[in-house]
């Protein structure tokens, strides 16, 4: 497994906080193994061989990099995140479990990828909620897209709601005594509901539809539901 430091500009995400944040989002996010087990299995089953080159965009502490090598020995991941902390915690995650010859990792985002690159398949999930709907969902969408073979599947999961529906409401208010009967704190549940009032930028999923389409997607196929969280499959058109 190779790192690279292919971003000037790094976002730091220490390592310890980084794994906290691995344990958080197994109690926080409902059906999160799921998620990832699924993700694998849509695109082994969509048109990724047995040799694919896959590229993971928004990699993170790297659950579906372990998972996505465990299940297929041949394929080979290319995974980016501008957390260098974050990729740390991938990097001894997957040497522990004898899987980093399978991974390259670099810091940086998608487009500091070479452009020439291609791949046979990608996976983006629980990234594209963190981006303003400015542009910049559009942006990464589009490179992507543009590092994908015609035809190659995406899978791609996110947290598409109305904010300004009633359903978004009571999709909230559900989710909020899920996490209380968990058992996580009650000062933690109110310190994850203002992190997703103040950095998750919410958009119905008519929207997210539009978004893929403009950046050279089929239309999203639902294959994961929990709550505000939804795990969607499309693939790259054949003209972009």
């Amino acid at each position: 497994m190779t790192t690279e430091m292919t971003q000037p500009r790094r976002e730091t995400f220490h390592a310890d906080r980084a794994r906290r944040y691995d344990d958080t989002i197994r109690r926080v996010l409902p059906g999160y193994d799921t998620l990832h087990a699924l993700s694998a299995v849509m695109l082994e089953t969509a048109g990724a061989g047995d040799a694919a080159r896959v590229l993971v965009t928004g990699a993170g502490t790297g659950t579906e990099l372990e998972l996505m090598a465990r299940r297929n020995p041949g394929w080979h991941l290319v995974a980016c995140d501008p957390a260098e902390g974050m990729l740390a915690v991938a990097q001894a995650r997957l040497e522990e479990a004898g899987l980093d010859r399978q991974v390259s990792l670099h810091v940086g985002i998608t487009d500091s990828l070479p452009p020439q690159d291609l791949f046979d398949a990608a996976a983006c999930l629980l990234v594209l909620h963190f981006l303003p709907d400015d542009g910049t969902k559009l942006a990464l969408l589009h490179s992507v897209a543009r590092r994908l073979r015609p035809g190659a599947p995406l899978v791609i999961a996110d947290m598409a709601e109305d904010p300004a529906s009633p359903r978004f409401r009571h999709l909230l208010a559900a989710w909020t005594r899920w996490q209380a009967e968990a058992g996580i704190d009650p000062q933690e549940i109110e310190k994850g509901l203002r992190h997703i009032e103040r950095d998750i930028h919410f958009i119905p999923e008519t929207r997210f539809a539009a978004l893929l389409g403009e950046a050279g997607f089929t239309p999203p196929e639902r294959y994961f539901g929990g709550l505000l969280f939804t795990g969607s499959l499309c693939h790259r058109t054949q003209d972009l």
